[in-house]
């Protein structure tokens, strides 16, 4: 029997479990009989139902049982709620608002705030005061990173006021058992800092004295290497050592890398103070405990200095025991089929790692080579056996490549020793190796060739070493200089470029490159070149020059004075440029400018032929002989053989009314030099002059000069192919050339910088003639060509004619009548 109820509440049902099993199949069920027929099955049922959606297990409270001890309620439709409720005492009858605290009764509003902690307590207090002190220390750190050391001090100096103040407050509280050491120290030694970075010494050691004496701060004796720094800066190099030794002897013996850096300090500090013996023994030691170049270097040079020969072989030794432990060219030398795989390892190549690697390799390789040419010399009986053995050494350990290095460096110690020779011998040495290093040898063999004149064997070594290796930016140089020297400028503006290809910053290409394109005429491309060389050696005297005479070749005089000053201001004392200014002022009409310019190049360098033709020439058309005078006799100091200067000498003596002096000056010119025509044109009107009877006897004698002359030109001229000679020093072409040749002019600027200077074209109309723009009866007749100065310096090229024509002067401007002249 299935009872049924139904009831408005919304919550019926739930207390009613029906089976599972339906009536039929109940009745049909054996098992159920058997069950019902035993003494468990006669008491009551109880067949709970699986919960589904709808319904779940129910309470006590509500369950109704039937005759037969089963109660089946059939569902409702509809979602109801999951939990059983009318056990709790909730129905739907009741609404009645969800209240399990009975919190309904209160004041309804807004929650009250949560309660603040109170900071007046002391705990609150000490917690801000630390906080506050761990932001002052870290704004002093970021000033003191900002190189803002004065504002660093003085948050260092808050910090240590406020940390007193905290101190303070926590002995008031009775709370000075939980102090916070950690923050002491911070303050303190930031404080330390601080004081070091501003200089201040005294203050900086005692404030780590005062962490170094409290026995509260852990490992504080590393800070006595602090300490010791400062001694260092304060020169106190006894007192450094000291503290650098408390140090190490305080240091743990796991500190083993700060302990090898103490020791190092400490050697290095023996350097100083020339106690080398107990450096060599420091260096050792470390080298004992931790191989590594900079140490073994060290060690070498303390006995190097001491001239030990056995301890400097067995410095070296040990510096070649140390490993680097880079498998650099192993790993990343990899060549695979795989693309992905290659484009890994190119970029790999040039990571931050690798670059390390090279850097530490390039340090190792540059340390023992240095090691290496400093003993070589001194630690055999000879040069070349010192070389061998270092070289022998070196082929034995792990940097054999580097023996090819050294041999190159062997032949550069030569060179400088003047033993070309032996140089020679030496590089020749790699023509039949198939490396870098013939390279290397062939350019210096082709620069050797090239210094001494042998332009063949140059450019062959040029071409060997640009075949050897196709990279060699040198070897392209070389080779542009000897077409350079043959005349073939496009030949070496290609070479140049193929150099610049290969290396853009090489500095001799582009120099080179700059001076070919100035002699083709292509200033821009030239002021192109040389610009560039600028911005890599910012003050380099040649390239300002240049750059300064290209603005002058392209007629911008304003640009190019003012790169002749900034030259002036790296090389206030060259001759050359101040000479160069006062060519530009001269040809602008400056006369004034021009003479302070010609002065100082006179005065920087008095030797300079052409400097003393203008100041002469300036002194005598302003009418100042006397001054004159003495520009032109240092001219005869230093060309006593030179006819020209003692002509002025004696023309400016006639200037100046000395007619005695200048007629002994002409006589003895006549004595040195008998077939002067020159002289003897003036010796004749100074002694007609006077009244002298000797006019008439030099009037003959230059009658008797002009006919051998005009007889050995007639000679010269009947001769097939020859060509009549014309003196540089005769009177009709004027001799207002200089004597002394560009290079003397400028003892900084180099020799084919300075060919530049005679094709600037600058005018010189102040120079005179030994002639004195005599009359033109007399200035018409050839004379004997004068003897010419010979330079100590060797033969010099020839100068462009830079005559500047006549003057509107009285000098000497009176003719000599017909009953003067010999029948």
């Amino acid at each position: 029997m299935i009872a049924t109820q139904i009831d408005d509440d919304i919550y019926d049902g739930y207390n009613d479990y029906p089976t599972v099993y339906s009536i039929k199949d109940l009745e049909q069920d054996e098992y159920f009989h058997e069950t019902l027929n035993t003494s468990y099955g006669r008491r009551s049922l109880f067949t709970p139902k699986v919960p589904g959606t709808a319904m779940r297990l129910g309470t006590s409270s509500g369950f109704h049982r039937s005759g037969t001890g089963i109660s089946v309620r059939p569902t409702t439709s509809g979602i109801r709620p999951m939990t059983a409720v009318r056990g709790a005492g909730y129905t739907s009858s009741s609404r009645q608002t969800f209240d399990p605290l009975n919190m309904s009764n209160t004041i309804k509003g807004a929650a009250p705030p949560l309660e603040t902690g109170k900071e007046d307590t002391p705990e609150e207090k000490i917690k801000i005061a630390e906080r506050k002190i761990m932001e002052l220390i870290e704004s002093s750190v970021e000033a003191a990173y900002e190189n803002n050391t004065r504002v660093a001090l003085e948050r260092a100096r808050e910090a240590s006021s406020r940390e007193r103040a905290l101190i303070r407050l926590q002995e008031q509280a009775g709370l000075s058992d939980n102090h916070n050491v950690d923050l002491t120290f911070a303050v303190i030694f930031n404080l330390a800092i601080q004081y070091t970075n501003n200089n201040m010494f005294t203050e900086a050691i005692a404030t780590y004295q005062a962490i170094t004496r409290n026995r509260m701060f852990s490992n504080s004796a590393r800070l006595k290497v602090n300490m010791g720094n400062i001694y260092v800066k304060m020169g106190q190099l006894s007192q450094a050592i000291k503290m650098y030794r408390m140090a190490f002897d305080q240091a743990p013996t796991a500190q083993k890398d700060l302990r090898i850096k103490i020791m190092h300090n400490i050697g290095m500090l023996f350097v100083q103070m020339g106690r080398l013996e107990e450096a060599a023994n420091s260096f050792e030691w470390v080298m004992k405990e931790r191989a590594e170049f900079k140490a073994g270097l060290h060690a070498v040079l303390c006995h190097f200095a001491l001239s030990h020969r056995d301890k400097m072989k067995r410095a070296f030794l040990e510096l070649l025991e140390v490993q680097l432990n880079i498998d650099q060219e192993d790993r990343y030398n990899i060549s695979t089929d795989d693309v992905a795989s290659n484009i890994l390892n190119e970029i790999l190549k040039n990571d931050d790692l690798s670059k390390l690697e090279k850097e530490l390799k390039l340090e190792a390789e540059r340390t023992i080579l240095c090691a290496a040419k400093l003993i070589a010399p001194v630690i055999e009986d000879t040069l070349t056996a010192g070389f061998a053995w270092c070289v022998d050494a070196i082929k034995s350990s792990a940097y054999g490549p580097l023996a090819a290095d050294l041999e190159i460096s062997k032949a550069m110690v030569f060179l400088h020793n003047r033993e070309t020779q032996l140089a020679i011998d030496t590089l020749k040495m790699f023509e039949n190796r198939e490396s870098k290093a013939n390279s290397a040898a062939a350019t210096m063999l082709s620069f050797v060739y090239f210094l001494q004149g042998d332009y063949e064997q140059a450019e062959r070594c040029g071409e060997i070493a640009r075949n050897t290796d196709s990279y060699n930016a040198a070897a392209y140089v070389n080779l542009s200089a000897c077409a350079i020297r043959k005349g073939e400028l496009h030949i070496a503006r290609e070479l140049l470029l193929c150099a610049l290809d290969t290396d853009a910053s090489h500095v001799q290409a582009l120099y080179n490159l700059g001076l070919v394109y100035k002699k083709e005429g292509m200033y821009e491309e030239a002021l192109e070149c040389f610009w560039k060389i600028r911005n890599m050696v910012r003050h380099d005297p040649q390239t300002l020059y240049q750059i300064g005479h290209l603005y002058q070749l392209m007629s911008d005089a304003d640009q190019a004075a003012e790169w002749f000053n900034q030259l002036l201001g790296i090389i206030p004392s060259d001759p050359g440029v101040l000479q160069k200014l006062g060519e530009m002022y001269d040809a602008a009409g400056d006369k004034q400018q021009a003479y302070q310019f010609y002065s100082d190049s006179y005065r920087f360098f008095p030797a300079n032929f052409e400097v003393i033709d203008w100041l002469g020439s300036y002194f005598v058309s302003m009418q100042v002989a006397e001054k004159a005078l003495v520009y032109f006799k240092k001219a005869v100091e230093l060309a006593p053989d030179e006819p020209r200067w003692r002509l002025l000498v004696a023309a400016c003596l006639r200037r100046t009314g000395q007619f005695h002096k200048a007629l002994l000056e002409y006589q003895d010119i006549h004595e040195k030099f008998p077939e002067n025509v020159e002289c003897l044109k003036f010796l004749i009107r100074l002694c007609s002059d006077l009244g002298l009877k000797e006019a008439q006897v030099y009037a003959a004698e230059l009658k008797r000069v002009e006919k051998a002359k005009e007889l050995k030109d007639r000679q010269e001229s009947a001769r097939p192919g020859s060509r009549r000679s014309n003196s540089g020093a005769s009177s009709r072409t004027g001799s207002g050339m200089s004597i002394l040749s560009d290079h003397r002019s400028s003892p900084v600027l180099g020799r084919r910088d300075i060919q530049g200077l005679s094709s600037a074209g600058i005018t010189r109309p102040n120079r005179i003639s030994t002639t004195e723009n005599y009359p033109e009866a007399i200035s018409d007749t050839n004379d004997q060509p004068s003897t010419p100065y010979v330079d100590p310096i060797g033969p010099l090229p020839t100068r462009p004619m830079t005559s500047a024509g006549k003057r509107d002067d009285d000098f000497g401007d009176e003719e000599l009548g017909d009953d003067l002249l010999p029948e």
